[in-house]
């Protein structure tokens, strides 16, 4: 060894473990043989590719199946002198980001990809299996746009599923005549006649939800819950009338009671006469709030169901729907409004009962 700093690490490799399974060089010779001027055997394995490739080019990065998938995070390039972190991108790698980006895409509309063997599976409308084989002359005439245009329709959300269906079946028909280390070539290729046969292919699908169709669907809907909503309060339409009827028969009917004549068991029918009529009709406004409860929950599931499926238009039916929350919100605040007059009437009721009777109830009975 020729140097001080030398030294020092053949000294640190041989006491070090960590050194040693980190760097993949162990020390052969004694201790005490390790000074300045001195040969000093060395065994050298291979390097750990846990702590990064390095590789001539990209090719070489492609050798590995895995890497054909997604990005290796570490490695450097000796012929481009490149390291993975590097801000100067060569074109090479830029071509290579682009094809590693179709794959993500892929594996999207695809049953499934193993990234280990570099291999996806088609099913729709038949089985294809596409090996995921290519080098950086494959990639010469990969276009940026042509990426962006297929990120955009795999990834937006409007229709996805039916997207992802829509294209697995064009890539299968494209690449179904070919053998099958060409098939992903070939799909580089012919990236942009794809894509638009995908697009033709969901313009038709879209066709079936026009606009005039959704607009129809949703007014059925708001028309249907609209007469839901007015249901809840003409199903209790009548004793809701009833009640200015009981507040003037126990305003006329209840007389002073000195005895346990016919005035007490008249006031007493007449109290008891109201309180069951107050129970009833809680009981009816009852269920009738539970059905304007199901109604907002209907209502926020279907405004989710449409913001999640037309979310293009979504934005115009909103309106529509908050005015329907609000009929519900003004529908329950009534049907309790309601409900505390009644209450408080029958309240009432008992304290008149019990100024107009003069002797106790239990001697009457």
């Amino acid at each position: 060894m020729s140097n001080d700093a030398v030294l020092e690490t053949l000294r640190t490799l041989d006491t070090d473990d960590r050194a040693f399974e980190e760097s993949g060089i162990a020390i052969q010779s004694k201790p005490h043989g390790i000074v300045l001027g001195a040969s000093v055997v060395v065994d050298i394995q291979p390097p750990r590719s846990g702590l990064g490739l390095y590789v001539g080019n990209v090719d070489a990065i492609l050798a590995v199946p895995s890497n054909r998938v997604t990005e290796p995070p570490r490695y450097y390039l000796s012929e481009e002198r490149f390291g993975y972190g590097d801000a100067v991108v060569p074109d090479a790698i830029l071509q290579y980001r682009l094809a590693v980006r179709v794959v993500k895409c892929i594996g999207e509309v695809a049953a499934f990809v193993d990234r280990y063997q570099a291999e996806a599976v088609f099913f729709a409308p038949s089985r294809l299996r596409m090996p995921i084989d290519y080098k950086v002359n494959d990639l010469k005439n990969l276009a940026r746009k042509d990426v962006e245009g297929l990120e955009s329709f795999v990834f937006e959300k409007m229709h996805k599923d039916q997207k992802a269906a829509i294209l697995s079946a064009a890539i299968v028909e494209a690449c179904k005549d070919k053998t099958e280390p060409s098939r992903f070539k070939y799909l580089i290729a012919n990236l942009t006649e794809i894509v638009d046969k995908a697009q033709e292919g969901y313009k038709l699908f879209a066709s079936e939800f026009s606009y005039e169709k959704i607009k129809g669907k949703t007014e059925d809907a708001i028309n249907d819950y609209t007469g839901k909503i007015h249901k809840t309060f003409h199903d209790i339409q009548n004793q809701v009338m009833g009640i200015p009827v009981a507040t003037v028969i126990v305003a006329t009917q209840l007389k002073t009671a000195t005895g346990c004549g016919v005035e007490f068991w008249a006031n007493l029918a007449i109290s008891v006469g109201a309180t069951l009529f107050v129970v009833l009709l809680s009981i009816a406004i009852a269920n009738q709030l539970m059905t304007l409860s199901t109604i907002r929950g209907d209502l926020t599931r279907q405004q989710a169901k449409l913001t999640t499926n037309y979310s293009a238009i979504a934005d115009q039916f909103s309106p529509l729907y908050r005015s329907l929350e609000t009929r519900v919100t003004i529908h329950r605040a009534l049907l309790f409004a309601i409900l505390l007059i009644c209450v408080l009437g029958v309240c009432l009721t008992w304290v008149i009962f019990y100024h107009l009777t003069t002797l106790g109830t239990a001697a009457c009975i």
